[in-house]
């Protein structure tokens, strides 16, 4: 009986094996029925001579020479009414292939010497699901790249190795339904896009240039993973996202920043806060102190900060950060201004307490005086003697009265008495 249904099994696969010599029996590998063909490494630069089993689900063409250029390479694909899954890795493409009406979810375009990440309008309404744009020089990502993909059902997408500089802030928002990121060993600085997703629950940033976590995190939104391992983050303090975090208690929410080069006396806080709360760092255990000396190579969650001696020790040049020069600078300039006052006050006061105006007209007051009068030199007596030759001349008028000429008398109190008489 089992002889008979294997006999029957192989009469029913006949068809599909005749129609599928080319591909299956000469030089392809078909597995799980037909449902599997991998053609890797053949030196194909098109797919004129290829014919491939209708019920294949999984192709794989990798390390070919194709380029999709032409209609009739593209039909070819576009014939696999049942193709989910499409590795085109390692082929020179240049651009990503305008394939039409097909039912791909998953699609890898690795090491295809891509220099955009711009998908061809063919793409509106598809069903894909996962994308890999890996391993080539696509540098910038523009706003409209993924306009195409508008309202699609990607769920996963990965950009890594591909020389990233820079992403444009509303670049991911038309993939509303994108929950994993992955963006691992570019040359990213900043993460302007990453208050943009909607359903986005991990985000892969290891290996780029990030110098501090970018204030986008403050607000994490639905995002429960983020990876910052392998940058340039060497200080962490009170103004981090992280701040945040403890205060609206995202428990939720986990950061792994490991193999970063962390100044440990200029990150205390940051040591403060792995002491009772390291649920928020899920690779705690593995940071470690790469500055100061006396630190280096120490784990920050076994350090305590009341303990530890960084007097004297200056921050490094990723201390001063854009905030802290414009609030240094403000503050500089104030000093001056409230310096500059004080002294301004000061001076003036000194020269209304000691100082005068100076009076115009003759300073004589004695213009028929004789001239050696009014000189320094003049003879003066000496203590105890008297010199008729001095003269006491003054022309100065005065009132005189007959009382100030009379004879005074001592009362019995001591008190000079004058005639009240007067001129």
């Amino acid at each position: 009986m089992k002889l008979v249904v294997y006999i029957i099994t192989i009469i029913s696969l006949l068809p599909v094996l005749i129609m599928s010599t080319d591909v299956c029996i000469q030089e392809c590998t078909c597995l799980k029925g037909l449902t599997t063909v991998n053609c890797d490494s053949k030196g194909w630069k098109n797919l004129i001579d290829a014919e491939f089993p209708a019920s294949v689900a999984t192709l794989t063409l990798n390390s070919n020479k194709l380029k999709f250029d032409t209609i009739d390479d593209r039909s070819k694909i576009e014939h696999l009414t049942k193709l989910l899954d499409l590795s085109l890795n390692g082929n020179p493409l240049d651009v990503i292939p305008p394939f039409n009406d097909s039912k791909l979810k998953s699609l890898s375009l690795q090491d295809t010497s891509l220099t955009s990440a711009e998908f061809p309008p063919s793409y509106t309404g598809s069903f894909l699901q996962t994308i890999s744009l890996s391993s080539n020089k696509i540098n910038v990502i523009n706003e409209n790249d993924f306009l195409p993909l508008k309202n699609s059902q990607i769920k996963k997408l990965h950009i890594d190795h591909a020389h990233l500089l820079k992403i444009h802030q509303n670049a991911f928002i038309p993939l509303v339904e994108l929950q994993s990121l992955s963006l691992q060993q570019n040359e990213l600085k900043s993460g302007e896009f990453l208050s943009t997703f909607s359903l986005l629950s991990s985000i892969n940033l290891d290996g780029n240039q990030f110098t501090s976590l970018p204030q986008q995190l403050t607000t994490p939104g639905h995002i429960k993973e983020f990876f910052f391992r392998q940058n340039l983050i060497s200080i962490i303090d009170d103004s981090s996202p992280l701040y945040s975090w403890l205060k609206m208690n995202y428990t939720n929410t986990k950061i792994y920043l490991a193999n970063n080069s962390f100044d440990c006396c200029q990150s205390l806080w940051f040591i403060r806060f792995l002491t009772s709360s390291s649920h928020f760092v899920g690779d705690a255990p593995l940071l470690r102190c790469a500055t100061p000396a006396a630190y280096a190579g120490r784990n920050l969650t076994t350090l305590n900060p009341d303990d530890m001696n960084c007097s004297g020790i200056l921050p490094n040049k990723t201390w001063w950060t854009t905030v802290r020069i414009i609030g240094i600078t403000i503050g500089g300039i104030a000093t001056v201004l409230a310096l500059t006052i004080v002294v301004i006050v000061t001076i003036h006061r000194i020269k209304l307490r000691s100082g005068y105006t100076k009076i115009g007209g003759d300073d004589n007051s004695l213009p028929n005086a004789p001239l050696w009068a009014l000189s320094d030199d003049f003879p003066f007596p000496q203590h105890g003697e008297d010199d008729d030759s001095i003269s006491t001349y003054s022309t100065a008028q005065s009132r005189n009265t007959y009382g100030s000429h009379m004879t005074t008398a001592s009362t019995a109190a001591g008190i000079s008495l004058k005639d009240g008489n007067q001129i």
